[in-house]
């Protein structure tokens, strides 16, 4: 009997299943596209156009005639930017996600963008950022990523950007800072992580990103700064520390000569900063509230301050006149010892406690 027919059914009915697979697999990784949602765009020419109900993929072709250069997805039931989602907008400089319950953007969810500029998914519910998800659009001089749920970065995720100028994290879950996310991105000037779980600012964490200005890493848990951690950096407008959990500050961590404009120091666990640090840093406006000081070590940060016509700016969080300046350990000095002086640091701690009018829990660290 001649079995030719019934082996071709099968090889015929195996391709179709394959078929099948790799059509749901590629679905799976693709853009299930946007499914009603109201957008607020301008067009190449600054007109506003408001698109109401919209389904399917951002892409030039869904928008007819118009050609636009902003679009602004606010407070719209969107999960995920999968695969290819945004694409062939050659024209786009904006595209704005805030307030969208967003947990995934996938690799490769914007391509053909050669315009972007501005990128921001903020308000949201992401929790990582996947290596290379923005490779596509090395153009991307801003990306505001603040303000979501995000504790993971992988290796690569900022990487082969070589445009980016301004990247804000802030008000995420982030614990553990990595200079691998940035490889060949060395052009960043604003970099915000303040808000976030950090506890430590690993050796050459900013290396090779000199063009850095403003650095902020308030309101985090840092508790070590590593050695050769600023390497590379020579000049800064800001440098923003201040609501953390250091104990010290080692000369190892500065460049020589480092200059920075404003540096915010306050509310951490500081008792003392040595010569060496003092020595090595230029700095025009400090704070220093908040920080459990010996009397003698503050005293001569005081005349460092004098001597470098700093100006020492106050606190607005520790305006109350009767929170104590500095300690004098019990071990009583008239010269500054430098060492951290873990008893002095509690008393300061229940000083503060027991005042009768309730301090501003931004003013110091008393957990």
């Amino acid at each position: 009997m001649n079995d030719f027919p019934t082996k071709m059914f099968r090889f015929l009915s195996t391709i179709l299943l394959v078929i099948t697979i790799f059509s749901e697999v590629t679905r799976a990784t693709k853009c299930v596209s946007f499914n009603n949602i109201n957008l607020k765009t301008k067009t190449r020419y600054g007109e506003e156009v408001n698109i109401t109900s919209f389904s399917g993929i951002l892409e030039r072709k869904s928008f007819g005639n118009l050609t636009l250069a902003e679009v602004y997805v606010r407070q719209q039931d969107v999960q995920d930017i999968g695969a290819e989602c945004v694409r062939h907008m050659v024209r786009l400089k904006t595209l704005v996600f805030w307030g969208c319950p967003i947990k995934k953007i996938s690799p490769g969810a914007f391509r053909n963008m050669p315009t972007i500029w501005n990128l921001q998914i903020s308000y949201g519910n992401l929790t990582n950022i996947p290596a290379g998800v923005f490779d596509a659009i090395p153009t991307v001089r801003m990306l505001r990523l603040h303000d979501n749920e995000i504790h993971s970065i992988e290796e690569g995720a900022f990487t082969n950007l070589p445009d980016l100028k301004r990247l804000f994290m802030a008000n995420n879950k982030i614990k553990v800072w990595e200079n691998s996310w940035f490889f060949n991105t060395t052009n960043i000037e604003i970099m915000d992580f303040q808000g976030n779980q950090i506890e430590i600012i690993p050796s050459k964490a900013l290396f090779g990103m000199s063009n850095l200005k403003q650095v902020f890493f308030d309101y985090n848990e840092i508790r070590t700064i590593e050695s050769g951690s600023f390497l590379s950096i020579h000049n800064l407008e800001y440098l923003g520390l201040r609501y953390n959990r250091l104990k010290e500050l080692n000369e190892d961590v500065f460049p020589n000569k480092l200059s920075v404009r404003s540096l915010l120091i306050d509310a951490n666990y500081l008792n003392y900063l040595s010569n060496e640090v003092l020595k090595k840093l230029s700095v025009k406006d400090l704070t220093l509230d908040g920080n459990p000081w010996k009397c003698p070590c503050l005293d001569r940060i005081h005349y460092w301050i004098y001597t470098n016509n700093v100006t020492l700016r106050s606190s607005s969080y520790c305006s109350d006149p009767n929170i104590p300046l500095c300690f004098f350990p019990n071990s009583y000095s008239t010269t500054c010892l430098e060492n951290h002086d873990d008893e002095m640091t509690t008393l300061y701690i229940k000083t503060l406690k027991k005042k009768k009018i309730k301090v501003n829990r931004l003013c110091a660290r008393l957990d």
